[in-house]
């Protein structure tokens, strides 16, 4: 889960609206506003979940991958985005750019949504993999395997970030301005050891929820999220979330 994603939903969302709000002055038109308006989604205050001791081997890129879920275990109707480097061959994008406004305060809340290994360094080997699906919904999952002793450190890292960023703002790529709210949900009790959250970004009167379960299994973090301009249904997420730990499990030594 990155905000270039979530930012890109909200564009996409307020497309939609345009689109669907639009007709002849001779044509009926339903009152669309409440398929993409803000919904009315509650959020509780994120408590931080205790790590249980976290040993093992650590996983390499390649067991990360098998490990990788698949589009047999998402909702129907999700396809994979090819990753530009690794799939499509291209040149890695440049950090930034003059034309870049992007921004986020405090900077440090930038973190809420950074993959698990930018957001915690020393990774053995991590993976970042998106999918999208209909009506602008996406799914990401993000793993970073670290070594014995770093899981629990990195566990708890995510976490403080997520407790000190209850609210914030920023702006995507192009300066248009952004509002994030963080809050937590009950325990997944996935893998090892395990915590929950919800994220509502808002951007000119439109809405993303992104709800995401981070698991431990080992030494090794994932974490796998949905983001929509409605909650995922929690029993679905809580699917992908055990499946992942699942396969996890099954590529740890």
């Amino acid at each position: 889960m990155t905000r270039r994603s979530l930012a890109l939903g909200l564009t996409a969302t307020a497309a939609l609206f345009v689109v669907t709000g639009c007709g002849s002055d001779d044509s009926p038109r339903a009152d669309t506003t409440t398929q993409v308006s803000a919904p009315q989604v509650g959020l509780a205050p994120f408590t931080a979940a205790p790590a249980a001791p976290l040993s093992g081997t650590p996983l390499d890129r390649d067991a990360l991958q098998r490990a990788a879920l698949t589009l047999s275990e998402l909702p129907a109707d999700f396809d994979i985005v090819p990753d530009p480097v690794d799939d499509l061959g291209l040149a890695p994008a440049p950090e930034s750019s003059e034309a870049d406004k992007s921004s986020t305060d405090p900077a440090v809340c930038a973190q809420v949504l950074a993959p698990i290994a930018t957001q915690a360094a020393g990774s053995v080997a991590d993976l970042s993999d998106m999918f999208t699906g209909p009506d602008f919904t996406s799914i990401d999952q993000d793993s970073a395997s670290y070594a014995d002793g770093a899981a629990a450190a990195a566990f708890e890292k995510l976490q403080t970030t997520l407790a000190g960023c209850a609210e914030y703002s920023g702006t995507d790529a192009d300066g248009t301005t952004i509002t994030y709210r963080v809050g937590g949900a009950s325990d997944p009790n996935v893998g090892d050891a395990s915590f929950a959250f919800r994220i509502i970004t808002e951007s000119g009167g439109f809405t993303l929820v992104a709800d995401a379960i981070v698991a431990a299994v080992g030494t090794t973090l994932t974490q796998v999220s949905a983001t929509a301009p409605s909650p995922i249904a929690p029993d679905v997420l809580h699917s992908m979330a055990s499946a992942a730990a699942d396969r996890l499990r099954a590529q740890t030594p």
